[in-house]
């Protein structure tokens, strides 16, 4: 491999137009009355705890008088540090019920997203879409499905779910959907949760927080793009590792299904004809397979197939305990700036594939938070983007395969690196820690005893660009009541080499370009915290298209507001992202016509010790993209607004089909999302 100068990322290609916002109009004096609320916003926040200063105050605790605290003010992660007094403070009488634990209803909590399969008749699609439907409904729906697993989650850390994985043999299918559904109920953390067919990691998920009343969620995830290993016979593994005492007593009752179907079909997707691990392969233990960083390196020597002609490697990876919020660490050689020690090793994560030692292609990961971060009130009944269903992030590595399959033996590596302020580059220190596992998916020559060979590829990867400014405000007395962090950072990969097939040579390139910007402040001596980020970033194969994203301003405001025995935490939170040409490489079909999607949530909530927490939320989601199959969802809206744990306003669409009354000025909303 040649490693040389600097390219230019791909240029984002012009979206197509939304069927959303083609039919609503904002007017001007809606315009006008928008601008009056956003100015009156700005006047409310500019007074607020979160724009003007607090005191810097210790924890103030009255030794001399019983401290009263609810259960869950121990569990509340991000401030766990600020909060450490109190609880250790508390006693068997300081335990009561707050707000929180005097829920009367059974919650139903959910993640906004596109659902993978249309429920009842297709309504969108071209005239021609719709005659090909008509003729494909003729012949009745082919359907099929199973329960994979029932299973409560008690203490079960190290102490997974195993069972046998066998394909339907009552119908033949194309197209494959897993369904999860969980209750529980009583006091309980999130808990992170682990999908494995053998090796092979297949879905990364989390729990919500439970309440002593109970809660319902469920999540439908499409695994058609897996279909070679839900073909074949699998030791299924789930991992949830939970623990349950006198204090913490939610056991998690999960149900895993499979549905098979077979939809008329518009455009066939291609999944791979193999998928490889990139895993610790612990499946003969009866145990899940992530690699834990820093603490091992998640290497793997794959073997490929002589004939292969193209491999994407698809990974996951989430932060956990000092790097769950990793977005908000301070560079190592700051986390003494207060006199409550701040975490380390920076607010920039990236995720490297190497082969051989070589980095071929980059992540820069989404913000996923669990439904106890934070505030656990911001998340209920909504949960934040990808909770139930984290990112698998994909790097084309189809230009390296005439290296890989030279007859030596290589590596593939998944590491994740941090900024370090004092080299001015990328470095391996880490936090404790990150759980990363990996899927390589392999297409091969319709020739089968094809031997696939090529130039070696040629490689222009710069090193990345960081800019960084660090800024102190003194308190006076020799400590510092402020520290804030400026740091912005880009970087480019451009790699292409040919493979000659069977049928002839390709030529085959992957390229990324992704930048980067995060404004963080810690102020009242580490008692405020405020977060500003973006990242941007665009990926093309050229063969089989290309996309671009942009996880939009995730905006935090957070304060610690310490009381005599009590404490009070305050939120306001801004996320979301969008993508154009939005899909997955392992789909195994170009992306060039798979539309648009984007989502925005907003959130404030606030937590008092002795009290329990209260918040509102709401969530904006759009997406259209190409019709698929005759059950495929082409386009999908949803705006949802919930007020103290109930939902209060909930308007959406699926293939122009509204679900409820409907409500001209939410559509229009809605599709204004897709104008960017």
């Amino acid at each position: 491999m040649e490693f040389g100068k600097s390219t230019t990322a791909p240029r984002a290609t012009t979206p197509p137009s939304s069927s959303f916002s083609s039919s609503f109009k904002v007017p001007r004096w809606k315009k006008s009355l928008v601008f009056a609320l956003l100015l009156l916003g700005a006047v409310v926040f500019y007074l607020s705890p979160f724009s003007t200063k607090l005191p810097f105050l210790p924890a103030r605790i009255d030794n001399t008088r019983p401290i009263e605290l609810v259960r869950q003010a121990c569990q509340l992660r991000f401030w766990k540090h600020k909060a450490l007094p109190y609880c250790e403070r508390a006693s068997a009488t300081s335990w009561i019920a707050g707000t929180a634990e005097n829920d009367t209803e059974l919650l139903e909590v959910f993640q906004v997203h596109t659902p993978p399969r249309a429920q009842g008749r297709l309504l969108g699609g071209t005239p021609d879409d719709q005659a090909e439907l008509q003729l494909a409904l003729e012949d009745g729906v082919k359907e099929c499905s199973q329960v994979l697993m029932q299973h409560t989650f008690g203490w079960s850390y190290g102490k997974p779910f195993v069972g046998q994985y066998n394909p339907p043999t009552t119908c033949n299918w194309t197209n494959v959907v897993f369904e999860l559904s969980m209750t529980s109920k009583g006091r309980q953390f999130d808990r992170l949760g682990h999908l494995f067919l053998g090796d092979i990691e297949v879905w990364r998920t989390s729990t919500a927080e439970p309440n002593p009343r109970g809660i319902i969620f469920n999540y439908t995830k499409d695994m058609t793009h897996l279909s070679t290993l839900l073909r074949q016979p699998q030791k299924l593994i789930f991992d949830l590792g939970n623990l349950v005492n006198d204090v913490y007593t939610g056991s998690f009752n999960a149900t895993l299904t499979a549905i098979y179907y077979s939809p008329y079909i518009f455009t066939a997707v291609r999944p791979a004809n193999q998928i490889l691990p990139i895993t610790a392969q612990k499946s003969t233990q009866n145990q899940p397979s992530h690699f834990h960083l820093p603490s091992e390196r998640a290497i793997a020597t794959p073997r490929f197939p002589a004939n292969t002609i193209r491999a994407v490697v698809s990974i996951s990876a989430s932060g956990n305990q000092d790097e769950e919020f990793w977005y908000t660490n301070v560079p190592t050689e700051y986390t003494h700036t207060f006199p409550t020690p701040l975490l380390g090793h920076g607010p920039f994560r990236e995720i490297q594939v190497l082969v051989d030692g070589n980095p071929v292609g980059f992540v820069w990961p989404f913000a996923t938070i669990f439904t106890g971060g934070i505030v656990p009130s911001l998340w209920r009944p909504i949960v934040a983007p990808t909770a139930f269903d984290l990112p698998e992030y994909e790097i084309d590595i189809t230009p390296f395969l005439p290296l890989l399959l030279n007859g030596t033996t290589h590596t593939i590596e998944l590491a994740v690196f941090t900024y370090d302020s004092t080299t001015g580059s990328v470095s391996r220190s880490l936090g404790t820690d990150w759980l990363v596992t990996g899927r390589i998916h392999v297409w091969t020559d319709a020739n089968a005893n094809w031997k696939t060979t090529g130039t070696l590829p040629q490689v222009q990867i710069p090193p990345p660009s960081f800019t960084f400014t660090p800024t102190f405000e003194s308190d006076g007395a020799g400590g510092n009541s402020s520290f804030s962090i400026s740091l912005t950072a880009s970087r480019n990969i451009h790699a292409t080499s040919s493979i000659i097939t069977s049928t002839g040579i390709i030529t085959t390139t992957w390229l990324q370009g992704l930048s980067y910007n995060s404004q963080l402040h810690y102020r009242d001596g580490g008692n405020t915290v405020a977060l500003t980020t973006w990242t941007t970033g665009s990926e093309s194969t050229v063969r089989y298209g290309s996309q671009s994203y942009h996880y939009s301003p995730f905006v935090l405001n957070t304060a610690f507001i310490p009381r005599l025995n009590t404490f009070e935490i305050k939120a306001d939170i801004q996320l979301g992202y969008n993508t154009r040409f939005h899909g997955k490489w392992t789909d195994g079909i170009a992306l060039g016509d798979s539309g648009l999607m984007t989502t925005r949530l907003k959130g404030t909530a606030d937590w008092v010790s002795n009290v329990g927490g209260n918040g509102t939320t709401q969530q904006t989601w759009a997406e259209v993209k190409q019709l698929r199959d005759s059950q495929s969802v082409g386009s999908y809206g949803r705006r949802v607004v919930a007020v103290g744990g109930k939902v209060v306003k909930d308007w959406k669409t699926a293939n122009n089909a509204v679900g409820g009354k409907d409500d001209p000025e939410v559509a229009g909303e809605v599709g204004k999302l897709l104008e960017f």
